[in-house]
């Protein structure tokens, strides 16, 4: 099947006026970051794309008001998993009417193209595409830059860009039924955008200019300061000479040195402590350090912490934190920081018996919260930066992180199991390592439900009858919690799931909810649900629609004997869909299913299948589950080798609480 997919992987502005380094290219048309930190979103059959074409919009009213603009470059974000070269295409269209884009010959008109090679195996890289004449875009008009990639062969192909915020992004696939022009917002994905800008001269001479963007903060030059303001303020806190004479060698040196942290304001708490570790040491560094140590800390602090980062090194300070509750508690762990964090709740060992409890999400701040047994914990921050985080960086490298602890009779989510004898998983490994997918729309996800299958014919499980008590499952929430429930299905045709009432009927639910973080829940069902002998059994999660946040199931990229498969009628998927056949075909959901290979727990009562000692509809559901020749079933109280109507009439003859 095809469906529009998405490939696992800063603020806007409108106009960037540049030319301080000497070269002809004197402005920069863009709408959003040129960080390259996801995928795109892309139409694909079993794993590979079809044809895609994707589009962004530019108006120069807004852009460059009353000027023209004279385009000598495209530099743009894309992704190509195929193992050989796609040939792409480049178009810049004038839009006819001026709103979005919806095709060629609708209200696009095509002013020039060019092809460019999208190198195969290649991650998210940028590309720039260049026009000799250069292109001139007249003051005034709306322009539009399409990007066409031809089918796949063997891999997924795509643009590639950030979370935004930016301009939209539109797609169209005839394969997917997108004629013309869509947004990404309108079909699901709407922190998808593609990075991209225009690089030229305010008015047009039909000269080609030098598309070089790069910052000269990291090169000495005679004048002084630097073309990046950031950097400037930063470097000249260091040494004016560099804003007051000239940007020598030694300015350039500390641009190398202090310029490439990226950060965003965060308004620190007041702290009633401090750690002891001085900034650029190490000696709370927990379970990375050769004989681990850590800083004590009790729940009600608030301290004042810092940490550094140190590339050549590959030097990242670790803070490690322990602490003990007395009973059983909802633990919050919040860090203030002006850089992302890795923000971990981590149990009390190291080498191989370590374990992340659960992980923190948002940036400022950045909240952990989770759910514990009475016992010792280690609350863990560490910096998240691409390269050097010095000590002596103003703000930076400080942060503020609380600890908090409500005693709690039971942890919702967190079930308390009696387990069993079998551990039934289709994973190879239990590792929460990935966020799941889901169908979401401005920002936060909508209704979701994600299924895997069991075969209970293979392995130690052949042959018996299965009696499931718990059911661990991973999630992965970045806001509030969500309701959610749990619930067991006996697919009748033994296939992939396709949906509730035509191949799957329901034997058992467990209301939950999907707390916050990346969890592995346990959901509970007592008493046990019987499964019949060799039944293919489906597990399923739904969640509603949250209110704040991106909410998921927990997974892995292991190998996993099941795929996992996705509801949700907000995003067309109308039936259970393979996420392989959506284009992610390495991302597993995890479960682990605890059971006896027994039912009934022993109970004489005829017609009692689930052992609660009373039969009623649950039981029942016992008999639509194995209607049909099915000898030797306990369902089948007659003993003819069919389970009918004949059962369900002894059924009903002892309807009711067991004698």
């Amino acid at each position: 099947m095809r469906r529009v997919t998405e490939l696992l992987g800063g603020c806007a502005s409108l106009i960037l006026a540049a030319g301080v380094h000497g070269q002809s290219c004197d402005t920069v048309l863009n709408t959003g970051s040129l960080d390259l930190t996801q995928g795109g979103v892309s139409c694909a059959d079993t794993g590979v794309t079809t044809a895609n074409f994707f589009a962004k919009s530019y108006d120069l009213g807004l852009l460059l008001p009353g000027e023209d603009f004279e385009l000598s470059c495209i530099e743009f974000g894309a992704t190509n998993g195929n193992t050989t070269a796609l040939e792409s295409t480049i178009s810049v269209y004038v839009d006819t009417d001026g709103g979005d884009p919806r095709g060629p010959g609708i209200d696009l008109e095509l002013i020039d193209s060019t092809t460019i090679e999208l190198a195969g195996a290649s991650g998210n890289v940028l590309l720039q595409a260049s026009f000799d004449p250069p292109l001139c875009l007249g003051a005034g008009g709306t322009y539009v830059v399409e990007l066409g990639i031809p089918q796949a062969t063997d891999g997924f192909a795509s643009i590639a860009g950030n979370v935004g915020p930016d301009s939209q992004t539109f797609i169209r696939a005839d394969d997917c039924g997108l004629t013309e022009f869509v947004t990404y917002e309108s079909i699901g994905f709407p922190t998808q955008f593609w990075a991209q800008q225009l690089i030229g001269e305010a008015g047009c001479d039909g000269v080609v200019c030098d598309c070089y963007t790069g910052s000269d903060c990291f090169v000495p030059h005679e004048e002084p300061g630097c073309d990046d303001p950031i950097c400037s303020a930063t470097v000249c806190s260091f040494d004016l000479f560099c804003c007051d004479v000239t940007w020598d060698d030694n300015c350039a040196a500390l641009a190398e040195a202090y310029c490439g942290v990226t950060g965003f304001p965060c308004d620190f708490p007041t702290a009633t402590s401090t750690e002891t570790e001085p900034c650029g040491e190490d000696t709370n560094g927990g379970c990375n350090m050769k004989v681990p140590a850590f800083e004590s800390i009790s729940v009600g602090d608030v301290v004042a912490g810092t940490y550094f980062a140190d590339e050549a090194s590959e030097i990242r300070d670790t803070d490690w934190y322990e602490f003990t509750i007395d009973e059983r508690s909802i633990v919050t762990w919040t860090v203030w920081s002006r850089v992302a964090v890795d923000n971990f709740i981590i149990n009390d060992q190291c080498d191989d018996l370590l374990a992340i409890v659960s992980v923190g999400s948002g940036e400022c701040p950045s909240v952990n919260t989770a759910c514990l047994e009475a016992g010792t914990y280690r609350a863990f921050v560490a910096p998240v930066v691409d390269g050097n985080l010095p000590c002596d960086l103003p703000e930076f490298p400080e942060y503020v992180a609380s600890l908090e602890a409500e005693p709690t009779d039971g942890c919702p989510g967190f079930d308390e199991c009696a387990g069993g004898t079998e551990s039934i998983t289709p994973n190879t490994g239990l590792e929460l390592t990935a966020g799941g997918i889901s169908c979401a729309a401005g920002g936060i996800t909508t209704e979701n439900t994600w299924a895997v299958t069991l075969d209970l014919a293979t392995g130690t499980t052949g042959g018996s009858d299965v009696s499931v008590s718990c059911v661990e499952f991973g999630v992965n929430n970045g806001g509030s919690a969500v309701p959610a429930s749990v619930q067991l299905w006996i697919d009748t045709d033994g296939g992939d799931p396709v949906e509730p009432g035509v191949d799957l009927e329901l034997i058992g639910t467990r209301e939950t909810v999907a707390v916050t973080g990346a969890n592995l829940q346990r959901a509970s069902f007592d008493p046990p649900i019987c499964v019949p002998a060799d039944s293919t059994l489906v597990v399923s999660m739904s969640m509603e629609p949250s209110t704040d946040g991106f909410a998921t199931f927990g997974g892995n990229n292991l190998p996993s004997s099941s795929g996992t498969y996705i509801l949700s009628a907000s995003c067309g998927l109308t039936t259970f869909t393979n996420l392989i056949d959506i284009g992610f075909p390495d991302i597993n959901w995890v479960v682990d299913v605890e059971a006896d290979l027994e039912c009934g727990g022993g109970s004489d009562c005829t017609g009692d299948f689930n052992g609660d000692g009373v039969v009623d509809g649950a039981d029942f559901g016992f008999i639509l589950a194995a209607w049909g020749p099915c000898p030797g079933c306990p369902e089948d109280l007659d003993g003819n080798g069919t389970v009918n109507g004949a059962d369900v009439g002894l059924l009903l003859a002892v309807w009711g609480p067991c004698p």
